[in-house]
């Protein structure tokens, strides 16, 4: 499971995570406390929630063709951009700041 920082500013809430589902995916089921996407280009399941002021993401994926998966990444990437604040490129040096600090 992935998780996400809120840039500030940006609200870390459960109506603005539907919206944002909603607006990038399609549609979504309640699971409990996770929003699951079924079925959208390359993920095959999404599963979100949001915990304090982290958002939590956990996704399965299925075998596509080159064109299906670069349409599904950046589905995804403006969908957590538009989410918490932070680009791809912020959320990648976040990560290996992380994985240097292990």
């Amino acid at each position: 499971m992935r998780e996400y920082k809120f840039k500030r500013g940006f609200q870390a809430t459960q109506e603005r995570l539907e919206e944002m589902l909603k607006k990038h995916f399609g549609s979504f089921e309640k699971d409990g406390e996770f929003f699951v996407v079924k079925e959208f280009g390359g993920i095959q399941e999404l599963r979100a929630k949001i915990d304090g002021k982290v958002l939590l993401v956990e996704t399965k994926t299925r075998l596509v063709d080159n064109d299906t998966a670069l349409k599904t990444i950046k589905a995804y990437n403006r969908f957590l951009e538009e989410l918490t604040g932070y680009t791809a490129k912020e959320r990648q040096k976040m990560l290996r700041k992380e994985v240097e600090s292990i």
